[in-house]
């Protein structure tokens, strides 16, 4: 699940709007680690963008992805707002619908604040933002658009006699198992010892088979 999300405005480095979702778990561990990662890879992204607009160059959209051991951090940069939408997460998080979900909060962030953004930017108010805290709701079904925990449709005997006649390999079988609906595709390839995109490839055969389905919780 989400824990926050943040839009952040990339010439002064100010946050506009801060959504919470979830507390962390383990504080001691989000003030020594994660936030301090988090804001630094941040602070590194707008210095490369203050570098890139001194000499002249057009700058795109940016998707930068920091990973560690308890969370996911990612950081896109909308270049027509020049705004950073952000966000920390589970480390269990699927990362693809996380993509998809903070580029299309900078998109609609600037079909509705457009005016707003360079208000802000001359004023330093921020409170017609947040209205757009029901956006990031939607945008994010509460946080949770990310959770995916795949779940055998088929019961062992049923899957026993795909396996036998070829129709998945070993380890897919063995994944196909692991599959009970409270392990995300991260904790299952942890595992197996295998890397996480091998997994996931692996996840999408076997949906495609209708032998198991992602749900959310």
């Amino acid at each position: 699940m989400i824990y926050k999300i943040f839009l952040i405005d990339g010439e002064s480095g100010i946050a506009v709007l801060e959504v919470s979702f979830k507390e962390f778990k383990k504080r001691n561990i989000t003030r020594t680690i994660i936030f301090p990662n988090f804001f630094r890879a941040i602070n590194d992204t707008i210095d490369n963008i203050h570098a890139a607009m001194a000499k002249g160059r057009k700058i795109n959209e940016m998707l930068r992805l920091i990973e560690s051991e308890d969370a996911t951090m990612l950081i896109f940069y909308h270049p027509l707002s020049r705004i950073l939408c952000c966000s920390i997460s589970d480390a269990d998080d699927d990362l693809e619908q996380l993509k998809t979900a903070i580029q299309q909060i900078g998109s609609r962030f600037w079909k509705k604040h457009s005016s707003d953004i360079e208000f802000f930017r001359t004023t330093g108010e921020k409170s017609r933002f947040s209205s757009f805290i029901i956006d990031v709701e939607i945008l994010t079904m509460g946080g949770k658009i990310a959770e995916k925990f795949p779940k055998s449709l088929l019961s062992k005997n049923v899957l026993d006699k795909v396996y036998s006649m070829g129709i998945i390999d070993d380890l897919e079988y063995k994944i196909a198992l692991a599959c009970t609906g409270e392990a995300s595709s991260l904790k299952i390839a942890r595992q197996f010892q295998k890397p996480r995109k091998e997994i996931e490839e692996i996840l999408k055969k076997l949906e495609k088979l209708e032998i198991i389905i992602e749900e959310r919780r």
